[in-house]
């Protein structure tokens, strides 16, 4: 009798042991969290990145042809820097281009003198040493006839090299025409892509060079987010997701979007991490978000990415 009260009473010590780490380990491991959202720290940028515009020269603005705000075409004219000395040039070059046109017009026409000199001279030789065969003719005449048909032979071929130099000069201030019409140009400063003119830096009666920034320019094309993941739920990121753009702080939806690029790697954090203390080895994941109707958005706002895991659709 007294074996078996001993039996059940180990038993119940055992059960109740047993109950006890079932429940301590209960109370040790955290219970499932079913993630539905993943929220990131991003900037508001066009997808092809603002341009900032340079002057291919420099000088002093003359004119200006648009204003903040504006759309733009490619080639349209933004700056006129001013370009008198440049018109001088080019005027000057055209009048030596003309001048040296009429010179190899003239030797060209001296040549063409020259060769029928030559060939009547010629003809001439020919006749006279007939009549010296014949007895006619003196043989000092023949001579005289024949040195002044080799004259008008010389001349021809100098007045031909004259006309070959002349030409080569007449194709170096062409040349030069060209250079000083193109130096010209770069006075006149233009919109190297479309889009919208952002910023610009200047002023008439400024001066500037070709290494200041003059103007920013918002390319035309998608406009995006560029949002840092933490590294904790970066792989919880898929191509194709949902994501809702909202003011920093805010609970107010500013537009939707998709993730369309997701990076393959993690980085530090950049600019977007102000918080004092933050450990700087943390890492993200950098994604690309396509704003469905960005028109309400302004570029490099800092916004909230909060993307739907539930949401793929690749």
């Amino acid at each position: 009798m007294k074996s078996a009260f001993l039996i059940v009473l180990i038993g119940c010590l055992l059960l109740a042991c047993k109950n006890k780490e079932v429940e301590d380990n209960a109370a040790i491991s955290p219970p499932f969290v079913d993630i539905q959202q993943v929220v990131g720290i991003g900037r508001i940028e066009p997808e092809n990145e603002i341009m900032q515009l340079y002057a291919e020269t420099g000088g002093i603005v003359q004119k200006i042809y648009k204003n903040e705000n504006d759309s733009i075409q490619k080639g349209d004219v933004i700056l006129e820097l001013r370009h008198a000395i440049e018109n001088a040039n080019i005027v000057q070059l055209k009048q030596a281009v003309a001048l040296q046109s009429a010179q190899i017009k003239v030797d060209e026409s001296a040549i063409s003198e020259f060769q029928i000199r030559y060939s009547n001279a010629e003809i001439e030789l020919q006749r006279l040493k007939n009549l010296l065969a014949k007895g006619a003719e003196t043989k000092q005449v023949v001579d005289n006839a024949a040195t002044e048909m080799q004259s008008f032979h010389a001349n021809v071929k100098k007045l031909r090299a004259t006309v070959e130099v002349s030409k080569m000069r007449w194709k170096e201030t062409k040349a030069q025409v060209a250079v000083a019409e193109t130096e010209l140009k770069q006075k006149f400063i233009t919109a190297p892509v479309n889009g919208v003119l952002l910023e610009l830096n200047i002023q008439t009666g400024n001066y500037i060079d070709g290494s200041q920034i003059y103007a920013q320019l918002n390319p035309e094309g998608r406009t995006i987010a560029v949002c840092e993941i933490d590294e904790l739920f970066a792989d919880k990121i898929l191509v194709g997701q949902t994501a809702i753009i909202r003011n920093f702080g805010a609970l107010d939806t500013l537009a939707m979007g998709k993730v369309y690029f997701a990076a393959s790697f993690l980085k530090k954090k950049s600019l977007f991490t102000d918080q004092a203390g933050e450990k700087e080895d943390r890492r993200v994941r950098e994604i690309k978000i396509l704003i469905d109707h960005p028109s309400a958005i302004l570029l490099n706002s800092r916004v909230e990415c909060v993307v739907s895991l539930s949401s793929t659709n690749q």
